[in-house]
Order: structure tokens, then C-alpha cells, then sequence
């Protein structure tokens, strides 16, 4: 996580985050202060999105008043996925400007193969060719950290209309997709998270407890279920 240094900080008069300004002219919004299970659950998200090679927004660290902010990149005019559904995709056309649809379904068998996270925000960054990324940190309820919770590709959201028609488009390739991501589903990237966990003794028995269910058998094989039945549906 990089150490900021503001050219401005400008605290917002609403109840927008306040944002500061690097001066290499990039624009960080204030997230909130940084605690040990989110520090653990931030360095956990990070970790499974590089490994699976999802572009993220950059996470950034400054300290105010004695306090640790993480901050999150905002790039100009960046947007989430799920405000914009009416016009991404609505036409073959306008699906060919998109630079990474294949990213976006990665992102999802994510969530799906590793449901530790209340939320990951999915955006939509304009450009040429617009490019989806995932937001610099994950969404976790401050009580439970991160926390083990089985879902389908319902309980994602990728059953609306829109999200079908894009994904109609890669239909041929998503096969493809699913088997490369099982294939960097190893015991390397187990042992990596279990080594993150293991840098934080007065948590990690509870963070381990949580995130091994992610690689036993059982639900692996639940969850290559619900990815290639979500195929037959399309």
C-alpha cells in the first residue's frame, strides 16, 4: 500500500469522502481509518485479484491527526458497474468498445470461489476502449472481518437481463475462462494467503478458520457447479 503525499486535501461539505490531491495530479478519496482486520482482509483482497490478474484501483495510506487513512484512487469520471447497466452493453456495438468483458466474468467467479467479502465494487473505467477494474479495497462488516458465506451466481446479481446479454456475447470463451482460473486455483496461492494470515498471530486463527473453507474439495467442487451451470442458463 503506498505512503501519500497530498499536494491539497479537500474536505467535502457534504457527505462525499474527502479527497486528496497527490502532486503527480491524482485524486485519492479518504476510506476510512485503518484497523488490524481490515489491514488483514485488504492485504487477503489484494492478494487473490493480482493473483488471478484483475486490474484494481490503487490503495493508498496517509496519516492524519495521528490516525491511518486507507485511501482509494478515483480516477476521472470512473463508474460502477452495476449504476450503468442500461447503456454498457446494449448493443454488439457498444459490447466491442469494452477492452476487457472477459475480466468482468473473472471477477464474479471471485466472489463466487472466495465469499469472504460483504462486497466488491466492480467499475467501469472510461477510455478508448472502457475496461473494467475492481475497486483498491474490499466492503467487510467492522464485527466479523472476513467471513465465510457460500453464494450463487443469484446471490451475485449476474442473472439480470443486462448482465446475461454481455456475457451471451462471450459465451464461447467462457468455458476458457473457468478452466484457466481453476488451473490458478493451487495450493501456491493457499499457501500465500496462509502465510499473509499468519503475519497477524492475534487474528489469524479466526482469519484461517474463515479462509481455508475457501480450498477444501467440497466446495470447490460446489462452485465449479454453479459457474458452468450459469453457462447452460445463458
Amino acid at each position: 500500500m503506498r505512503e501519500l503525499k497530498p499536494l491539497t486535501i479537500s474536505n467535502s461539505i457534504k457527505s462525499a469522502p474527502s479527497v486528496l490531491l497527490t502532486p503527480e495530479m491524482e485524486k485519492f478519496s479518504f476510506i476510512q481509518p485503518l484497523y488490524q482486520d481490515f489491514v488483514l482482509a485488504q492485504t487477503l483482497y489484494t492478494t487473490i485479484h493480482k493473483h488471478f490478474k484483475v486490474e484494481m484501483l490503487e490503495a493508498g495510506m496517509f496519516k492524519l491527526k495521528e490516525v491511518n487513512y486507507l485511501l482509494a484512487e478515483e480516477p476521472e469520471g470512473v463508474l460502477n458497474v452495476d449504476d450503468w447497466l442500461d447503456c454498457i452493453w446494449s448493443s454488439k456495438r457498444k459490447f466491442n468498445h469494452l477492452l476487457n468483458p472477459n475480466v468482468l466474468f473473472k471477477m464474479y467467479l471471485i466472489d463466487l470461489f472466495f465469499p469472504l467479502f460483504s462486497k466488491t465494487r466492480k467499475l467501469l473505467l472510461p477510455g478508448k476502449k472502457d475496461r473494467f477494474v475492481v475497486d483498491a479495497y474490499p466492503i467487510i462488516s467492522k464485527n466479523e472481518g472476513v467471513n465465510f458465506r457460500p453464494i450463487n451466481f443469484n446471490d451475485l446479481g449476474t442473472n439480470k437481463v443486462e448482465f446475461k446479454k454481455l456475457f451471451t456475447y462471450l459465451l464461447k470463451d467462457l468455458p476458457q475462462i473457468i478452466d484457466e482460473f481453476l488451473v490458478l486455483h493451487h495450493d501456491n496461492l493457499y499457501k500465500d494467503l496462509k502465510y499473509q494470515v499468519s503475519l497477524y498471530p492475534s487474528i489469524r486463527n479466526k482469519y484461517w478458520n474463515e479462509l481455508k473453507q475457501c480450498f477444501e474439495p467440497e466446495f470447490k467442487t460446489y462452485a465449479r457447479a454453479e459457474a458452468e451451470n450459469y453457462l447452460l442458463k445463458l
